[in-house]
C-alpha cells in the first residue's frame, strides 16, 4: 500500500496552523517579532520566504526548538554545550 503524502494544512485540533506567519511564530515561541526576524534573516531558524513574507512550517520549528536544548545537536549536526 503506498504511503500517504504529508498534508500541509491546518491540524485537526485548535492548535497553531502548520504554516505560520512571523507574528504567529513569535507568539508561539514567546520571542519578540524583531528577534525572530533576525533569526530568519540570518538563516538560523527554518523558514521560507513567499511573496516577500516569512513562513514557518510548525513541525520544523518544533524540531529546531528541541535542537536548541543544552547538550543537543544543533540543526547543522554540531554538538551544543
Amino acid at each position: 500500500m503506498p504511503q500517504q503524502p504529508e498534508v500541509l494544512a491546518m491540524p485537526s485540533d485548535d492548535g497553531p496552523p502548520m504554516w505560520m506567519t512571523l507574528d504567529e511564530v513569535a507568539e508561539y515561541l514567546r520571542l519578540s517579532r524583531s528577534k525572530l526576524y533576525d533569526l530568519a534573516q540570518g538563516g538560523e531558524i527554518p523558514c521560507s520566504k513567499v511573496a516577500g513574507r516569512w513562513r514557518f512550517y510548525r513541525p520544523k520549528i518544533d524540531e529546531w526548538m528541541l535542537a536548541q536544548r543544552p547538550g543537543s545537536a544543533d540543526p547543522k549536526g554540531e554538538h551544543r554545550e
